[in-house]
């Protein structure tokens, strides 16, 4: 820690407080709390013994913001909670009957503390420099978690101040009704403006829109999204002039607040845009700060034909299509062309780009070669765009840049609490790097700004299954699809869900009903495959890679769909089969470690151990391969590891002290992937796995039995790949192997003569 970071850092009873990260520790322990709640202990602090009034905290800690001293107790309230001091008397902040509040905790610098320590020959609270090294940047990420759950309490307790607001998509009151796109966009980047309010609380876009054209009484969409106020407008545009009229309604009763008219030219919208909000912030009895008069400065454009642009273009990039995002990037493109300078533009099409990784399976190397110079730029011209941290967040996330996408993602939730998306991608994040429990949190807070978004409750429903929490799974998934029933990752995600558990023939349900609604997207073919392949179907499995329509062309994009497809050729017509394949699409000439490392796996399958070596050598010693992709907890979660793959092969070849070496490796994660929760059958799979490579026979099976318990069905593959061969002369392995066959019979024979399809109930 750096002096001037020292400098404003104290000790308060048994807690280190430092203002420089809004982090309060104890020991092992740390907590970070909103910036406002860390002032208000400060204060206490630097008052030490004496009585502090309501007046002195109001002036001190809310200065430039009008709030009562409600606040002040509330604030009081929940940070006694946080210190743990819930008892009585009290043991940090003590309330004085009609004076106010009094810190009754020791209070002194962290050296001084340190020096007492020394003298009493004890070991002092640890400062955040040593606490930083043992916590390493994955288990700060997860603080961020707790504190975001007081954070977003603290800020929206209370609706019935009237500090929280949902803008309802504004009506076309043109003519010919051509200008939705555009009033849809207005609404988006209003409902932006506003949320640059600290004091206010924005439902986001999609939410809201859930209520366009419905007659639906203020009052109830009050209690639907949870907000005391509902921005109402309409929009009339004639060439280059504009008409918007508005109206704040209070949710309580549904009577009008404040209404006001702007007649304008188009090139000036972001001049109402701002009139709208301080308006709105006016009558909501909010003070609006220099810092936030500063954010609204940062969204704007020196042309009105450039805002447009990326009006329309922020409305057909929420759509969340591949058509609509391709057209997103061409208007974000012309936006750009319009002002070179616009931070906005350049953002929203960094953000369409990273997009590409799922709508068109675009490497994120490429992606990042377009994305990266736009975020670096707009960096330049505005540096407090929350938006900025939350685009550059996520594409460092899928770069496994994990320290530097927590950094950010937590910058744009500080810069910008009603950030849903940041949220969002945090949650992501903590997927990506197996902590459901955090990932859970993080979606949950999400769908509090955002309560009508599918996508929100899909995520959730996959954190869940995680856990093994499964009927919650179910609901969060039910919510997600009765939500969009159109939206094809509303059924992956129940399709996953239901594969955690073990149910295959609901799984191929979901996927049915998924592919139904996006039948060009080859991931949803691979988990297809690989249902049916756990089911031993490996003829139907080899349909579902022909139906995809892999080609040598995109073998690098879709490895999982290589995969199947090398092994259902091998199930087929057995090893000369497959090898004359691999020789036909030249697989072996990749230098993606990821399909090499496929390659060696089918190759262990098929028994080439010589072979399966040399593709995994390669992949380990890939100039591409980084440590997260070779270490995946994304990948372990489904039983699967790059890790294992290369020590079966190092073991069947000899060199039992490199697949020692892997295989600790493995381990490690697989322990710290549970002691984080995650309770998925492939976890519990991959234990099996290198207990029996390992040679020990009774941990392996402990391991595969919790496995097959917790819905583990991959016979097929226990069958044929090397993994288990260790174990296949045990009866309790055999009987095991028996007893899921027997269950995935009676799975298969619920799916009938045929497999589902697009017919499937679930449709």
């Amino acid at each position: 820690m750096s002096a001037q970071a020292h400098a404003g850092t104290w000790q308060i009873g048994e807690w280190i407080a430092d203002p420089e990260d809004d982090t309060l520790t104890r020991g092992a322990e740390s907590v970070k709390i909103e910036p406002r709640m860390m002032r208000l202990l400060l204060c206490l602090a630097e008052s030490s013994g004496a009585v502090v009034s309501q007046e002195q905290l109001l002036a001190l800690v809310w200065a430039g913001v009008v709030v009562g001293p409600a606040s002040v107790y509330q604030s009081v309230s929940q940070l006694r909670k946080v210190l743990g001091d819930t008892g009585s008397p009290a043991s940090y902040i003590e309330t004085v009957a009609r004076k106010g509040y009094r810190l009754v905790a020791v209070a002194r610098r962290p050296e001084e503390a340190a020096k007492a320590a020394a003298e009493a020959g004890i070991t002092g609270v640890p400062l955040k420099s040593h606490r930083l090294r043992w916590i390493g940047w994955v288990t700060a990420a997860v603080i961020a978690v707790a504190a975001a759950g007081i954070f977003v309490n603290l800020r929206w307790t209370g609706d019935a101040s009237g500090t929280s607001i949902a803008v309802m998509p504004f009506v076309d009151m043109t003519t010919d009704k051509s200008e939705q796109q555009f009033c849809d966009g207005v609404t988006e980047e209003l409902a932006n403006w506003l949320a640059q309010i600290p004091t206010l609380r924005v439902v986001a876009r999609r939410s809201a829109s859930a209520f366009r054209d419905k007659q639906i009484d203020v009052r109830e969409i009050g209690r639907r999204l949870g907000t005391a106020n509902v921005l109402e407008g309409s929009l009339r545009r004639s060439g280059n002039l504009f008409r918007v009229s508005v109206q704040l309604v209070a949710t309580k009763d549904g009577y009008s607040v404040w209404s006001g008219t702007y007649e304008s030219a188009l090139t000036d919208v972001i001049k109402v845009q701002e009139q709208v909000a301080r308006a709105v912030a006016s009558n909501l009895e909010l003070r609006l700060t220099d810092a936030t008069s500063a954010k609204f400065a940062n969204r704007q454009s020196t042309s009105g034909q450039a805002y447009s642009l990326y009006l329309i273009a922020r409305y057909h990039q929420l759509e969340r299509t591949k058509q609509d995002n391709e057209h997103a990037i061409e208007l974000y493109k012309q936006a750009i062309a319009a002002d070179p300078n616009f931070a906005l533009a350049k953002i929203g099409l960094a953000y369409a780009y990273l997009n590409q990784r799922y709508f068109n399976d675009r490497p994120i190397a490429s992606i990042a070669q377009d994305a990266a110079p736009l975020l670096a730029s707009a960096a330049a011209t505005a540096p407090q765009l929350a938006d900025l941290y939350v685009v550059r967040g996520a594409l460092e996330t899928e770069l496994l840049q994990q320290e530097a996408a927590v950094r950010d993602l937590r910058r744009a939730v500080a810069l910008n609490p009603n950030s849903r998306d940041a949220l969002a991608e945090l949650g992501f994040h903590h997927l990506v790097t197996g902590e459901p429990k955090e990932a859970l949190q993080y979606y949950t807070h999400a769908a509090e700004l955002d309560p009508l978004d599918y996508n929100l409750h899909a995520q959730r429903c996959i954190a869940l299954s995680d856990l093994a929490r499964f009927a919650d799974g179910a609901a969060a998934c039910e919510k997600a699809r009765a939500l969009e029933p159109g939206a094809a990752w509303a059924y992956s995600a129940s399709s996953l869900l239901e594969e955690a558990r073990g149910h295959i023939a609901e799984a191929l349900g979901w996927n049915a009903a998924a592919l139904a609604r996006s039948p060009n997207v080859p991931r949803i073919y691979a988990e297809r495959g690989a249902l049916l392949l756990s089911l031993g179907l490996a003829e139907r499995a080899r349909e579902a890679y022909e139906t995809a329509g892999v080609t040598a062309d995109n073998d690098d994009l879709n490895v999982n769909l290589t995969w199947l497809g090398l092994v259902t050729i091998y199930a087929r017509g057995g090893a000369a089969a497959m090898h004359e394949s691999i020789a036909a699409r030249g697989l072996t000439s990749s230098n993606n470690p990821e399909l090499l490392f496929e390659l060696a796996d089918a190759e262990l399958i098929a028994g080439d151990a010589p072979a399966a070596r040399a593709l995994a050598d390669r992949a380990l010693n890939s100039p591409g391969l980084k440590s997260d992709d070779l270490a995946s907890p994304w990948l372990a979660r489904t039983g699967h590891s790059y890790l294992l793959i290369a020590a079966a092969a190092q073991q069947a070849t000899g060199d039992a002290k490199a697949a020692m070496t892997r295989l600790a490796e493995l381990s490690t994660l697989l322990d710290r992937l549970t002691a984080a929760g995650m309770r998925r059958h492939g976890i519990y799979e991959l234990q099996a796995q290198v207990a029996a490579l390992r040679g020990d026979a009774k941990a392996a099976m402990v391991a595969l039995q919790r496995a097959a318990d917790q819905g583990w069905r991959d016979v097929w593959l226990a069958e044929h790949q090397p993994y288990f061969a260790s174990l296949r002369y045990r009866s309790d392995f055999r009987s095991l192997l028996e007893r899921i066959r027997r269950e995935n019979g009676t799975e298969s024979g619920k799916l009938g003569a045929d497999t589902p399809s697009a017919a499937s109930p679930h449709t």
